[in-house]
């Protein structure tokens, strides 16, 4: 996989008008598709937004992309799992059982920035909102939808970055 950069100047000053304008079209339009396909789809626009964010949020090539969106894959899969120890404290904790719970969370999260790759806590935490967010119980179906919307999301955050680097070209 090549290191084919994907990152775009977004300031006004930075680049030439129509450009600007050109590459604010393209995230729209991109979006607006990505969201309708989403919906289309019956999954969480919201979470296919997460995974446009997760996708963006550290590096600049479409393979930091990837490993951004595997952390954010990551993230749901521990909010996932938090969910089932959350349910699993509360008899024995009461009201204390989800702040054990978070801070386990969090200790494994900040922990895993020390990973070669997948040292994205941003894009990690990004995937425990998406799960905490949906507010259902831990399982199978729920992961699957919130990854697809999440992969929805990633691949739009994708393909608007690529045309847009063209842009600028």
């Amino acid at each position: 996989m090549s290191k084919t950069t994907i990152a775009v100047k977004t300031t006004a000053s930075a680049i030439p008008p129509g450009t600007f304008h050109g590459i604010t079209l393209v995230g729209a339009v991109v979006a607006a598709a990505t969201t309708f396909l989403t919906l289309s789809a019956a999954l969480p626009a919201w979470a296919m937004f997460l995974g446009w964010v997760a996708f963006n949020s550290s590096g600049q090539t479409l393979r930091d992309g990837i490993t951004n969106f595997a952390a954010f894959l990551l993230g749901i899969t521990f909010g996932a799992g938090t969910g089932l120890l959350i349910a699993w404290l509360t008899p024995r904790f009461g009201d204390l059982a989800t702040p054990i719970a978070v801070f386990g969370d969090v200790v494994l999260v900040l922990s895993l920035r020390a990973l070669p790759k997948v040292n994205n806590p941003l894009a990690y935490f990004l995937g425990l909102i998406s799960f905490f967010a949906s507010m259902e119980p831990s399982s199978l179906p729920l992961l699957g939808s919130l990854a697809a919307a999440g992969l929805l999301g990633a691949g739009g955050a994708g393909i608007a970055n690529i045309v847009q680097a063209r842009l600028t070209r």
